[in-house]
């Protein structure tokens, strides 16, 4: 008995950080991205926080995003939550150019939406995220892995 409960918190202890690097990320993602604070995010706010992404981003401000860009992008980043925004140079260069421009930055804000909506509603709740975030293999999609 003193065995199962030894090993239930062990195995508590562990899955902790993780519990809590996705309630973190959660509420990262909310503050940044729920721009009218109704808890959602709609394709509207996502292309709005994508927008004000690509002109941080474009760091040499030639209406581009290069591999360099998006290196430098991936480097700086402190926070989990942003790792699932930016989704890459490969993802982004619709035209296959070897750069992306805002607009094509821009056209995937309504994908991203979709991928994370886990009810079809056309929103982004925390609860989505995090389940998002919770599932492997759908943080891998949407870093674009």
């Amino acid at each position: 008995m003193k065995r199962k409960i030894l090993l239930a918190f062990v195995v508590g202890l562990l899955a902790a950080p993780h519990a809590w690097a996705a309630d973190e990320a959660g509420a990262s993602f909310m503050e940044r991205w729920d721009i009218n604070n109704d808890g959602e995010v709609s394709v509207e706010e996502a292309e709005k926080r994508r927008q004000a992404l690509f002109a941080k981003l474009d760091a040499n401000k030639d209406g581009y995003l290069d591999s360099n860009e998006f290196s430098a992008a991936s480097a700086e980043q402190s926070e989990p939550a942003n790792t699932t925004i930016l989704r890459g140079l490969d993802l982004n260069d619709i035209n296959g150019d070897g750069k992306v421009s805002a607009g094509e930055f821009m056209s995937n804000s309504g994908s991203w939406v979709d991928m994370m909506d886990g009810n079809n509603d056309g929103v982004v709740t925390i609860e989505e995220f995090q389940t998002k975030w919770h599932d492997r293999d759908a943080r891998i999609r949407l870093r674009g892995g």
